[in-house]
């Protein structure tokens, strides 16, 4: 008899897991709050590069026809009863359920972010904010411009990095960066959160002369002015603020309450990716409290690891995560990390920028598992190493 497996999110994890199960095990349905499929990371290149290559596909085409695909927004998961309950009404019960809901962007949380970031746009929330900052950006005429993330949690590690690098790239073609005063801010106390990569970061931040305001705890923004203010008491002056906004998981009730955190991302078992204290429910991806870096290939792995267990096979998940990060100027590098395994430093190459590139026009093939051969090569290839006892603990934001 076919089980009853409820997926909550059409993004990657979601999809993915769809297109790994046996359809003869299960009777799977997905809801989604929307049936467009966005490539990520493209927004970055959306803002900084003006990039306009088709990065939403439709998400009925990337399951095969026996998966339920239903367009509709959870709003209350009982795992006690074993149901979810939508906006509309509508009541789904379940045997397996997977959250994979991924994080939603909370500028409330900053008095005065939503002001800055509706005039601004930025680069994590929709393809029409990074459209509005690519016009920022391009019509800027020199001044300071300040970057920088509202919140330690972030989807992605390095993009903020990436934002300040591809600025100086853009102000230095349009002839504009004498002209211009570049300041990175962030709340850790180093330009990039694992140190053994801050060691390749700094330099290059150095020699294109961008500074960096470290422990800068965003507090509020006056949106009159631009002004930046922190916890600490510092405050930055700028033309125009680019902040990345703080993240929250999905506005979805959960019985009972206590399987959540404060920031409402599900309580999730590191290895075996369950949901506190059930046998029958998973998160996965950005959904989770994982305490590793959110990012693309770890929410892939996840979403094996799911599907195996699923299958009846014995696995966990490492923690592995592999973040492609863009330093500008044509060149990249892999962060690479696990549990046991710290970050360490990794040149940067220009076969790396490359393949970051490249990554987009296999994504969506990999979503339909038509290239797991090769990103199980790929992942056993760049499989990192466990630290040895001199080695510092594995980062959990890599």
């Amino acid at each position: 008899m076919q089980k009853k497996l409820l997926i909550i999110g059409g993004g990657s994890a979601g999809t993915i897991l769809a297109n790994s199960l046996d359809r003869r095990d299960f009777e799977i349905s997905v809801v989604s709050s929307s049936f467009g499929h966005l490539f990520q990371p493209a927004l970055l290149y959306v803002a900084f590069t003006n990039v306009k290559s088709h990065i939403v596909r439709d998400e009925r085409s990337l399951l095969p026809p026996h998966v339920n695909l239903i367009h509709d927004q959870i709003t209350a998961v009982d795992l006690n009863e074993q149901r979810a309950t939508s906006a509309n009404g509508a009541v789904f019960p379940y045997d397996y359920l997977v959250i994979a809901t991924g994080m939603r962007t909370d500028t409330s949380q900053i008095p005065g972010l939503s002001e800055i970031n509706e005039k601004y746009g930025d680069y994590h929330s929709s393809i029409a904010r990074a459209q509005r900052l690519w016009k920022r950006l391009d019509s800027f005429p020199g001044g300071t411009i300040a970057l920088g993330q509202g919140s330690p949690i972030i989807k992605c590690p390095p993009s903020p990095l990436e934002g300040i690098f591809l600025t100086d790239e853009l102000l230095r073609k349009k002839g504009l960066r004498d002209k211009s005063r570049l300041i990175f801010f962030t709340p850790f106390p180093r330009a990039y959160s694992a140190s053994p990569m801050n060691e390749i970061v700094e330099p290059l931040l150095q020699e294109h002369g961008i500074e960096v305001l470290t422990f800068f705890d965003l507090d509020h923004i006056d949106p009159a002015t631009n002004t930046l203010y922190s916890i600490e008491g510092d405050k930055i002056e700028c033309d125009l603020p680019i902040v990345i906004p703080p993240f929250k998981g999905a506005e979805i009730e959960y019985l009972p309450v206590d399987v959540v955190d404060p920031d409402n991302f599900v309580i999730t078992d590191k290895e075996t990716l369950r949901v506190k204290g059930t046998f029958n429910a998973f998160a996965v991806g950005d959904a989770s409290n994982l305490p590793t870096s959110k990012a693309g290939v770890g929410t892939h792995l996840q979403a094996k690891v799911v599907a195996k267990t699923l299958s009846g096979h014995p696995a966990k998940f490492d923690g592995r995560t592999s973040c492609p990060f863009d330093l500008g100027n044509g060149r990249g590098v892999f962060v690479n990390g696990s549990y046991e395994a710290p970050v360490t430093k990794a040149r940067p190459t220009r076969t790396n920028h490359l393949m970051k590139m490249a990554f987009e026009r296999i994504y969506w093939s990999s979503l339909r598992g038509r290239l797991d051969p090769v990103m199980d090569a790929y992942f056993a290839l760049t499989r990192p190493r466990p630290a040895s006892k001199e080695q510092e603990p594995a980062s959990t934001n890599v």
